[in-house]
Formats: structure tokens, C-alpha cells, sequence
């Protein structure tokens, strides 16, 4: 059976200068410095997002909140998984995968995939944008780094 390719996973990876401990922490504790809330957030730049409680959880200018995920699987510094509904309800969540892996002296490859499309009523839609934005995201934090 062959997956209809406007609902395939998205996969990008990006190398990372540091070492899989320290983008792990990067990408955990440090969200809100490097994620690009002017282009990738729910109420936009003025905002800050952050992992709170196993939530990636953003909050708006006027203290507004909107979970945009759940962390699945944490193994530190190897794997960060979490269901994935910015702006949305739980219900139509999608699934992140987030590997870091060590890579030359003091480097980290950071590879991310993105499933579950069938969950949208856009999903073929939801895949093309995410397709072309989280580049850009795993480019802000290997800047961050």
C-alpha cells in the first residue's frame, strides 16, 4: 500500500555546533530564545512560548495560553516526541520526532519528522506549509546554538 505523498512525513535535519546534551537542553529549556514567534506562533511575536509541565505551551501579550503540544517520549539527549496542535484542538494533533545524534567533534545532527497528517481536515494543506517552515525553525536553533 502506498502512502498518498500529500499526507507523507515531513523530514528535515539540520547539524547543530554543540554537542546532543547541550541542543537536547536547547530545544527543551531554552524554547522561547530561539523559536521564531514571528513567523511560527499563535499570537505572534509579542508572545513567548516555553516547555512547562510537558507541555510546549505559548503565551500571548494579554496572558492568553495555547498548548501547542504534549511531550510523548523524552530520553535524554537522544529523543524528544510530541504531539503537535498549535492554534487547534487536541483532537486534530499531529506527531513530532525530534532525534539528536551525535555528529563529528562536537556537533549534533538534529533530524526532525513530522506525521499523522490524517488527523487534519487539511492535512494535505498542514503538510505542505510545515514542509516549508520547519527548515526555518531547526535554522534558528543551530543559529541559537
Amino acid at each position: 500500500m502506498s502512502v498518498d505523498p500529500s499526507l507523507a512525513p515531513v523530514e528535515c535535519e539540520v547539524l547543530v555546533p554543540c554537542p546532543p546534551a547541550r541542543a537536547y537542553r536547547l530545544f527543551v529549556d531554552d524554547l522561547g530564545t530561539w523559536w521564531p514567534l514571528g513567523t511560527h506562533s499563535v499570537f505572534g511575536a509579542e508572545g513567548a512560548v516555553a516547555v512547562t509541565d510537558g507541555r510546549l505551551v505559548e503565551t500571548g501579550p494579554d496572558g492568553a495560553t495555547a498548548v501547542w503540544g504534549t511531550i510523548t517520549e523524552a530520553v535524554e539527549p537522544e529523543v524528544l516526541e510530541f504531539t503537535w496542535h498549535p492554534g487547534a484542538e487536541p483532537d486534530t494533533a499531529t506527531l513530532v520526532r525530534v532525534t539528536f545524534a551525535a555528529a563529528g567533534p562536537g556537533g549534533t545532527r538534529v533530524r526532525l519528522v513530522h506525521t499523522g497528517w490524517q488527523a487534519r481536515p487539511d492535512g494535505a494543506a498542514a503538510r505542505a506549509g510545515y514542509d516549508r517552515g520547519w527548515p526555518g525553525v531547526l535554522d534558528a536553533l543551530a543559529a541559537a546554538a
